[in-house]
């Protein structure tokens, strides 16, 4: 597929087709993206366990959607539906993020198109960050929001110390301002206009601002063993605006022994003000082995 083309499309998919590498610029975006999610642990503005400050580890999602723009800009109104992120070092600030990636699949499903592109990236010394891959859906004809009901319609119980933010248009901008449709002026994210355009009465936040809320929860969880050795699985199945109150909680819901560790397995999810779950999923991480050293 070459690059420049002016939008994605189904036809021009070409499942297989790699693509890198691929520079996010991460000493550039760092303090806009902290600022969009308010996260002001200190790991990520000052020293952390492995010296300089490090990355949240769910900027790799949107870094993957960046990687996407430089291939070709999503058609407005098109989907994030789905991310899944595995995480096997932090990025330190200090090391540039390099991406590698592929279409992965491509289908048609209820009268509508997607896609799936995985990426994986690497420090400028080879040494492999982790791995992303989204799912995205078309703008074609598809059910009515709320049409049906979704899993996100159950009542869930959390069992951990919930993060809870504010979502405002400003936090919105500073998250997206940098893709492709808002610097042309067609993202559902940053313009009104094209939000209109594609149905929604307002911006839409980007589903990956809730990943970024779900990661602060497991960090509190994990520790250091969240960006060494975890991951997440997250569908975003209700939109998010500016002024909804998103609370992010989880529940433990299953181990696995694996030697010197124990992988910890979450239900977790986002919910808003209404107590209307906007993205659900899984996360695991590590913990030590009891007697482990």
């Amino acid at each position: 597929m070459p690059v420049g083309m002016p939008d994605l499309s189904y036809d021009a998919i070409e499942v297989g087709s790699e693509f890198g590498p691929w520079n996010y610029p991460l000493a550039e975006r760092i303090a806009r993206h902290l600022e969009a999610v308010e996260n002001g642990h200190p790991w990520h503005r000052e020293r952390s366990p492995w010296g300089p400050p490090v990355a949240p580890p769910a900027i790799l999602g949107n870094a993957t959607l960046r990687f996407l723009d430089s291939i070709g800009p999503n058609p407005p109104g098109t989907l994030h539906v789905k991310q899944e992120l595995e995480f096997v070092v932090p990025l330190r600030l200090d090391r540039r993020l390099i991406a590698y990636g592929r279409f992965a699949d491509k289908y048609v499903r209820r009268g509508r198109k997607w896609f799936v592109f995985a990426a994986r990236f690497r420090d400028e010394s080879g040494l492999l960050i982790g791995h992303s891959t989204v799912t995205m859906a078309l703008p074609e004809p598809a059910e009515e929001e709320g049409s049906r009901r979704t899993e996100a319609d159950e009542a869930r119980i959390g069992e951990l110390t919930p993060v809870v933010k504010t979502v405002t248009q400003d936090k919105m901008t500073a998250y997206s301002e940098d893709s492709a449709n808002a610097l042309r002026g067609q993202s559902i994210h940053v313009q009104p206009e094209a939000a209109l355009a594609a149905g929604y009465k307002e911006c839409v936040a980007q589903g990956l601002m809730s990943a970024d809320y779900i990661s602060e929860l497991m960090l509190a969880v994990f520790g250091r063993h969240w960006p060494e050795g975890g991951g997440m699985s997250l569908a975003f199945v209700k939109p998010v605006l500016a002024a909804d109150t998103l609370t992010a909680n989880g529940r433990l819901v299953d181990r696995a022994d694996e030697g010197a560790f124990i992988r910890d397995m979450y239900e977790v999810w986002c919910e808003n003000q209404d107590g209307i779950a906007v993205t659900v999923g899984a996360a695991s991480g590590l913990v030590p082995a009891p007697g482990s050293k």
